[in-house]
């Protein structure tokens, strides 16, 4: 009984350890191949729910949806515009496929909404996230910033293990994480340089970030 439990176990710690080792070079599919989760297209995509991508909602985008999509973004001339624009974009993205899979009550953390129907945890999220952004670069209305891995931090040493979806500032080659877990369903994520998001940055206790 006790290795059935604790091989599983080892697994899990395993993975989640891969994919904090991976660099700003690493591909923004690793959480959909981790969940065994097909590439994200306009056409033709999940959309995570239920704690860890348990429950999944096929859906597509439309041309009045992708039109959306773009008008969300908006323009930017700057990195940090466009950090702006992602925020929005993630928002937009999270109202509207929030009516279609019933998640619109999420509320903002894990553990406050903890077994209501439709809550989303820090995994959803970040698979959430980094499919919204990779619909921005199929647009190409990326300009400053690559796609990345998602990052995560914790471990269950110094704080309880969160992900979060993350992109590379092309010019410094700053990672930013753009973390929705925080915020109720279709509130704009924040984004963070990840040396303070890794330090376990908490925007109840620390505050928003100047760069957002």
């Amino acid at each position: 009984m006790q290795r059935s439990i604790q091989v599983p176990l080892l697994l899990g710690i395993t993975m989640l350890l891969s994919a904090c080792a991976a660099g700003p070079n690493s591909s923004p599919n690793m959480i959909f191949e981790r969940k065994g989760l097909t590439k994200p297209t306009l056409a033709s995509f999940q959309y995570c729910h239920g704690y860890g991508c348990q429950k999944t909602e096929n859906l597509s985008l439309n041309t009045v949806e992708k039109s959306g999509l773009i008008t969300a973004f908006g323009t930017a001339s700057t990195a940090q515009e466009e950090r702006a624009a992602m925020a929005n974009a993630v928002a937009y993205m999270e109202r509207l496929n929030a009516a279609k899979a019933g998640t619109e009550n999420d509320v903002g953390g894990t553990f406050t909404g903890y077994g209501q129907s439709g809550q989303l945890d820090c995994e959803d999220e970040a698979a959430n996230t980094t499919t919204t952004l990779i619909f921005l670069q199929d647009l190409s209305l990326l300009k400053h910033h690559r796609l990345r891995s998602q990052v995560t931090r914790g471990f269950f040493i110094g704080g309880w293990p969160h992900t979060s979806a993350a992109v590379v500032d092309n010019q410094s080659g700053e990672n930013f994480a753009i973390d929705s877990w925080f915020e109720s369903s279709g509130v704009k994520p924040h984004v963070v340089p990840y040396d303070i998001w890794s330090s376990g940055w908490d925007p109840e206790k620390d505050g928003p970030i100047v760069v957002e």
